[in-house]
C-alpha cells in the first residue's frame, strides 16, 4: 500500500471523529454563549432592580430587597413570598431561608415604625407575631443563627408569649398540674426581658 494511499485511508477515517469534535466544540461554545447571556441579563435586572418573567430566584431576591430598601412594603412582602416559593422549587434552601429571614426583618421593623402611631396597637402587635412566627421557622432550620435569634428576642421584648396554663385538672387541686404545662427548654420563650438586651 503506497503512502498516498495510507494517507488518504487515513482522512476518510478520522474526517468523522474531527467533525463530531468540531461539532463538540461549537455546541459548548453556544452553551457558554448562553451562559455568559443569562448572566448578563440577570446582572442587568439586579442593576435595575426589576426580575423580568421567568427570573431565577437570585434576582427576584434582589429585587424584593430594592423593594424592601424603597419601603414598598406590600410589593416586598410579595416579592419575598415568591422567592421563597421559588427557591424551594428548585431545592435552594439557602435562598429560600433567606427570604423567610428578610420578611420576617420587615415585619419587626414595620411594627415598630407602626406602634408609634396613635390606635395602632393590635396591627403592630400582629405584625410582631408575624415577625416572631419567620423567626421561629428560621430558627428550625438552622438554630445556630444568631442574627435572628436576637431579634427574635426583641419581638418577645415588644410582644411576650403569655400561656394559658391549666391550673386544676379537675377544679379541686391546688397544685399546678406539672403535665399541662408544655416543655419550654428554650431561653427564647422566656417571659419578660431577657438579660443582656436592656
Amino acid at each position: 500500500m503506497s503512502s498516498a494511499t495510507l494517507g488518504r485511508s487515513l482522512r476518510r477515517q478520522t474526517a468523522p471523529l474531527l467533525y463530531l469534535l468540531a461539532a463538540a466544540a461549537t455546541a459548548a461554545c453556544v452553551h457558554a454563549l448562553w451562559q455568559g447571556w443569562r448572566a448578563y441579563d440577570a446582572n442587568r435586572q439586579i442593576r435595575a432592580g426589576i426580575a423580568d418573567a421567568g427570573a431565577p430566584p437570585m434576582v427576584l431576591f434582589a429585587r424584593a430587597v430594592a423593594l424592601d430598601g424603597k419601603r414598598d412594603n406590600d410589593a416586598a412582602l410579595a416579592a419575598y413570598s415568591e422567592v421563597e416559593s421559588q427557591a424551594t422549587l428548585r431545592d435552594d434552601e439557602v435562598l429560600a431561608r433567606a427570604a423567610r429571614v428578610n420578611a420576617a426583618n420587615l415585619y419587626l421593623r414595620r411594627a415598630i415604625e407602626v406602634a408609634t402611631g396613635e390606635g395602632a396597637a393590635a396591627r403592630a402587635i400582629t405584625l410582631v407575631e408575624l415577625a416572631k412566627t419567620g423567626y421561629r421557622r428560621a430558627l428550625r432550620e438552622q438554630p445556630d443563627d444568631w442574627g435572628s435569634r436576637f431579634n427574635l428576642e426583641l419581638a418577645q421584648v415588644l410582644v411576650p408569649d403569655y400561656e394559658v396554663r391549666n391550673w386544676r385538672k379537675e377544679g379541686k387541686e391546688t397544685k399546678v398540674d406539672d403535665d399541662a404545662l408544655p416543655d419550654k427548654a428554650a431561653w427564647t420563650e422566656m417571659v419578660g426581658a431577657p438579660r443582656g438586651m436592656h
